[in-house]
């Protein structure tokens, strides 16, 4: 009898040519995939049979999804790979300067606020095709889009991501073969750097020093099935809806900066906020270009709460919300530096 082993896991994409349509994989994807065996809903019928069983009618099933839960260490091309499927798709990469630093290319992903981000819009996003398992089955889940998305660090820790995904269905498959581990850049958090400016045009002019403890930065992405009378039990499309960034930040408790953040509080002024995370290595050798990644927005703080201490060193922990900013009509954006030219095919 064979048993399956933690060390055979793995987690391998592929992005769907035809939302819904399953392909096979092409990228290695790393970290650490939960999911529910099945991907059935079930309906248990209650009904008054003449006996004291609470449970006489067999349940029959209505419906068919399935939620994964990925977490890992952030790295470069895993953030481009999560922001496809939920933030926007259809992004290019450019090159900042193709003759200096020929292997820099720069995604950047911004939802449209005018107009829908789904699918079947000419931006909309992505959809993968995920595959896992061990080295007893395989799986495959198809139409797979990302719903939730945490990036956060803290002093002397790697930065650390978590995301879960909505797909349409569970089926048994064999792994694509021949599939590479992915060049992954990671960030440390002691590399990363605060940004606070006036306006969403200046984003990443002021930098703020000595005061950033820790961090946490959440999207929901507001997708989600869309099913309807299509003669199957699966989603046939997906919807969305309202949307914002939820950050929090733990500041080393100074008498300038973290002052000047709690009379905005008072206020209600907005903060243009940039946390910027940086790599160890370098995009092109000599040139002193680390990966990176920049998570931009428009915030006002919504609690400014007691202050805590840290050894004795008084800290707080504060939390805002992105809004819309009239001005440059964005909200927020995900900036990454990368040697990654394109979606893996």
């Amino acid at each position: 009898m064979a048993y399956g082993q933690k060390a055979f896991r793995k987690i391998q994409i592929g992005v769907e040519s035809t939302h819904g349509t399953a392909v096979a994989a092409t990228e290695v994807m790393l970290g650490t995939l939960s999911v529910k065996p099945s991907d059935q809903v079930w309906h248990k019928p209650e009904q008054d049979r003449g006996v004291l069983a609470m449970n006489v009618e067999t349940p029959f099933e209505v419906s068919k999804e399935i939620e994964l839960d990925f977490e890992g260490e952030l790295y470069d091309s895993l953030l481009v790979l999560l922001a496809s499927i939920g933030i926007r798709g259809n992004v290019t990469p450019t090159q900042p300067d193709d003759s200096g630093e020929p292997n820099h290319y720069l995604w950047l992903f911004e939802p449209t606020l005018t107009s829908p981000n789904t699918p079947d819009a000419t931006n909309g996003i992505e959809t993968f095709t995920v595959e896992y398992g061990d080295n007893i089955q395989a799986y495959e889940v198809e139409y797979l889009f990302l719903t939730s998305l945490e990036i956060s660090g803290t002093v002397n820790e790697a930065i650390m991501v978590s995301a879960t995904f909505m797909g349409r269905q569970v089926g048994e498959v064999s792994f694509t073969g021949s599939l590479s581990a992915p060049s992954a850049s990671y960030f440390a958090f002691n590399n990363s750097q605060l940004y606070i400016d006036t306006t969403y045009a200046n984003l990443g002019t002021t930098a703020k020093t000595g005061v950033l403890r820790a961090f946490t930065w959440t999207y929901e992405s507001m997708f989600t099935p869309l099913f309807a009378a299509d003669g199957s039990l699966f989603f046939s499309g997906i919807k969305e809806d309202k949307k914002k960034i939820d950050l929090e930040l733990t500041f080393w408790r100074d008498d300038t900066i973290t002052e000047a953040e709690f009379d905005k509080y008072q206020a209600q002024t907005t903060s243009y906020i940039r946390i910027a995370l940086n790599s160890d290595t370098e995009m092109d050798s000599g040139q002193d270009n680390p990966e990176y990644v920049y998570l931009d927005g428009a915030f006002k703080y919504t609690e400014f709460p007691a202050i805590d201490d840290e050894s004795g060193t008084s800290v707080i922990t504060v939390t805002a919300e992105s809004f819309y900013d009239v001005t440059s009509s964005k909200m927020f954006g995900v900036s990454i530096g990368t040697t990654m030219d394109a979606l893996p095919s």
